[in-house]
């Protein structure tokens, strides 16, 4: 004969589901707070963008280049620090813009010029092309996303070189976005867009914004890793400041 079978009483079911349900939901209040909390401490540059020096290598920024987006684009593209300058090559000539930003991965990483570029009436002709760039300091080769955009003004076409690339998470690369289930667990990121107006489709990206994009991406590694504080204080004496 066989043994008879504890049977449990729909209270003791309900007081079993109701405790289940009661330690889910503390666990989950308690992942949101701890994302929170991680998006709270990532919302500021780890470093102020406005120490990214105004002499780098061979390149030196305009007196009176320095620019602010207005408001609400920079609140658009996600940025909570951002300049905006025009540099100089003192070797060469050549001109070329530089944008810097800093923001939540999940606004900043969509904002690329394969977006913002057509919205502007800019279309693309050349690229995009996927490239890598060596800069100092930097273990593993910069990943940057490089292409031309032309748009008509008085019946003549403008052509502007554009490259820009994402640090996150000790990487630098030509998209974020894919990495938007990371943002919850690392939620800064850098973005470093360089352009310059060039006169036909002859560029092929190793040129004078590649070289820029360089420079400025080893200030911000420097500036952005665990020693960087100690860089700065060293790096300050022997860089140009911001010209007054």
């Amino acid at each position: 004969m066989a043994a008879p079978r504890a049977v449990m009483s729909p209270w003791t079911w309900m007081a079993v589901t109701f405790l289940l349900l009661g330690i889910s939901g503390t666990v989950r209040f308690w992942r949101e707070s701890q994302f929170a909390a991680l998006a709270a401490q990532g919302q500021a540059s780890p470093f102020p963008l406005s120490q990214i020096p105004w002499a780098m290598g061979t390149w030196q920024a305009q007196e009176g280049s320095e620019a602010q987006l207005d408001p609400q684009i920079a609140r658009i593209a996600g940025a909570s620090d951002h300049i905006a300058r025009d540099y100089n090559d003192q070797k060469t000539g050549e001109r070329a813009s530089a944008l810097i930003l800093y923001g939540m991965g999940a606004t900043v990483a969509f904002h690329t010029p394969d977006v913002c570029y057509p919205a502007t009436g800019h279309r693309l002709v050349k690229g995009p092309i996927d490239r890598t760039v060596a800069a100092p300091g930097v273990k593993a080769p910069v990943r940057y996303r490089w292409a031309i955009y032309a748009k008509q003004d008085g019946g003549l076409s403008r052509y502007v070189e554009s490259c820009y690339t994402f640090l996150h998470k000790g990487d630098w690369l030509p998209d974020a976005a894919d990495r938007w289930k990371m943002f919850r667990y690392y939620p800064g990121v850098y973005k470093v867009q360089i352009s310059r107006e060039v006169s036909s489709l002859g560029e092929d990206g190793e040129g004078p914004c590649e070289s820029l994009l360089a420079e400025i991406v080893r200030q911000i590694n420097d500036r952005s890793s665990p020693s960087g504080p100690e860089k700065d204080e060293t790096s300050a004496m022997t860089v140009s400041s911001s010209p007054r």
